[in-house]
């Protein structure tokens, strides 16, 4: 229930296709700054700073949807991990994948950032962290038949879940040791072990709303990752994965 009018005037066609696809399901208000449930109505605000579109969502009762020009001098540079202003939600789950159930990561940033790489009157908007991840060893991702390929020198630490919520610790750095990941998470036993088969786990990237579904509905996740890679909403790889 997103009014993206504005949107259309600001972005053009691409922008309102990639504004109006990404979920509300955990979604933050930019003035209040507390949830924006899936069913209840809301704006968006695209913030452009010189070639980055950062798309934000707000409560209709504070905020206006609006296209807000930002002086370049101030445009933030991308974004691409925690430590650069990108926060992210992260998922762990055991997904069939043809006929292998593996370990797999799920990283969903908070809010969107795109980088307008269109000429002319066209508008093309390219997600920044999907295109950062691309260039260290990341692929599309359309089929969830088989596991993507292993990018080279990614790695992931967790510790043991001791507590009766099961809460992990995960830490996921970069092949050149720049932060990707740091916070909390709450794997399934079978993840775990599946990582203590296997040595690593897969890790997609995309903002397809796994918040608004509940954490034992395996089901629905699966059914809305598969959806998400038919969509082509997703890049992945396997990364190494080690218990600290």
């Amino acid at each position: 229930m997103v009014d993206i009018r504005l949107v259309r005037r600001g972005q053009g066609p691409d922008g309102i296709a990639k504004a109006g696809a990404v979920t509300l399901n955990n979604a933050i208000c930019l003035g209040c700054e507390k949830k924006i449930y899936p069913d209840e109505p809301a704006n968006v605000v695209v913030r452009i700073g010189g070639r980055l579109a950062h798309v934000r969502y707000a409560h209709v009762r504070c905020h206006a949807s609006a296209v807000v020009e930002i002086p370049e001098t101030r445009s933030p540079r991308p974004p691409a991990a925690p430590s650069d202003g990108m926060t992210m939600r992260m998922t762990a789950a055991s997904v069939e994948h043809g006929r292998a159930v593996l370990p797999t990561l799920i990283a969903e940033p908070e809010a969107p950032v795109y980088l307008n790489t269109g000429t002319g009157g066209g508008s093309e908007l390219l997600d920044v962290l999907a295109s950062h991840v691309l260039s260290r060893g990341f692929c599309p991702v359309g089929r969830m038949r088989q596991a993507p390929a292993h990018a080279d020198r990614w790695l992931a630490t967790y510790t043991t879940p001791a507590t009766e919520d099961r809460i992990a610790q995960l830490t996921v750095m970069e092949p050149d040791g720049t932060l990707f990941y740091t916070g909390t998470m709450a794997p399934p036993p079978q993840w775990t072990a599946g990582v203590e088969q296997y040595g690593w786990s897969v890790l997609y990237v995309g903002k397809i709303g796994l918040a608004g579904i509940p954490a034992n509905d395996q089901k629905a996740k699966t059914r809305l990752m598969r959806e998400a890679a038919a969509n082509g909403q997703f890049v992945g790889a396997r990364i190494t994965v080690v218990r600290s």
